[in-house]
């Protein structure tokens, strides 16, 4: 008796979660699919890089989640159901370039495209949005269009040899106008540079 009462349980128990299933799917919604953080991705909240274009709130975004914060199911980009607006937005392909094209070891511009095609992962094509989005599968107008909870990537070390560098060329070393005192002239064979201990000298006042 005790293990018919219990396998009814079961019985009833999945007809239930089969029935609360059936109704999400009817109204556009379905449990989020477990992603891998490989899968799941991250956005960029700006472009890492100046040699990243185009790419700010998450418009690299690639990874594959495909369900908004509500749990509602993402529409396809090339599909027109329930919203024509999606299918509406034509696909941007990332462009990748050398700086260099005749340097085999040149660094790589990207020119972010939208990330849109025939799927319905989240993308934020038109960075109408803070982080990814899509367009949901449900017909009503308060939910055609969510973000879906995307994690922000987290921010990029600094690259100091390059700031370094990028420095060097702005302030233009070459043509100090500091470099007699630094060096010495290289006009006159007099010795025109101020030693460290005499230019701290020369702002101090005397001692009683």
């Amino acid at each position: 008796m005790a293990r018919t009462t219990l396998a009814l349980a079961a019985f009833a128990l999945a007809s239930d979660v089969a029935s609360a299933a059936k109704v999400a799917l009817r109204r556009g919604r379905e449990p989020p699919a477990e992603l891998s953080s490989f899968d799941l991705g991250c956005y960029m909240v700006e472009d890492p890089s100046p040699l990243e274009e185009g790419g700010a709130k998450g418009r690299s975004y690639r990874g594959l989640v495909s369900t908004t914060v509500s749990g509602r199911t993402c529409q396809k980009w090339s599909a027109s159901h329930p919203w024509e607006d999606a299918s509406a937005m034509k696909p941007e392909a990332d462009e990748e370039s050398k700086l260099d094209e005749n340097d085999p070891n040149s660094k790589s511009m990207m020119k972010w495209g939208n990330g849109l095609g025939n799927h319905n992962y989240c993308r934020n094509p038109d960075q109408s949005m803070s982080e990814p989005w899509c367009y949901t599968m449900d017909p009503t107008e308060d939910h055609k269009k969510e973000i879906c909870g995307v994690p922000k990537c987290a921010a990029a070390t600094r690259d100091f040899g390059a700031e370094a560098n990028t420095l060097a060329m702005e302030v233009g070393s070459t043509d100090c106008q500091c470099m007699d005192q630094l060096y010495g002239s290289t006009v006159t064979t007099r010795d025109t540079s101020v030693a460290l201990a005499q230019g701290q000298g020369s702002g101090g006042g005397g001692g009683g």
